[in-house]
């Protein structure tokens, strides 16, 4: 990243300034000193790309009408705290996405055995 340039010809002894640095690789001061001031540990905590992977095929094995969102449930009632677009991305790069039924709408059922009622306004005259 950019940011990381700066600092890095701050920190090598050559006599530049800070305004220097960024207007040579055409960025703000004002963003290199947030970027100064933000915590270095980025993803340190973030639980590892094939560890989830092999819980979501597990999960997909044991319940294969499972979509993204619930198996993104079961991770985390399994103690995962991943985002839903993560396990989305990771279910299609392994082909895990389930099949949506297609929609058939139900009609009439003629066929029963009950009670069929008159129909009362066929026969009915406004006046």
């Amino acid at each position: 990243m950019k940011y990381m340039l700066v600092q890095e010809s701050l920190d090598s002894g050559i006599r530049i300034s800070i305004q220097q640095a960024t207007q040579l690789l055409g960025v703000s001061r004002c963003g290199f000193y947030k970027w100064l001031r933000q915590p270095k540990t980025g993803r340190v905590n973030a639980i590892p790309d094939m560890d989830v992977r092999n819980e979501i095929q597990r999960i997909a094995v044991e319940f294969p009408t499972y979509g993204y969102r619930r198996i993104t449930a079961e991770l985390r009632n399994r103690g995962y705290s991943v985002n839903h677009k993560r396990v989305l991305r990771l279910m299609r790069e392994d082909n895990l996405l389930c099949v949506r039924k297609d929609f058939k709408p139900k009609t009439t059922d003629s066929r029963h055995d009950l009670r069929v009622y008159p129909n009362l306004v066929k026969g009915l005259k406004i006046t």
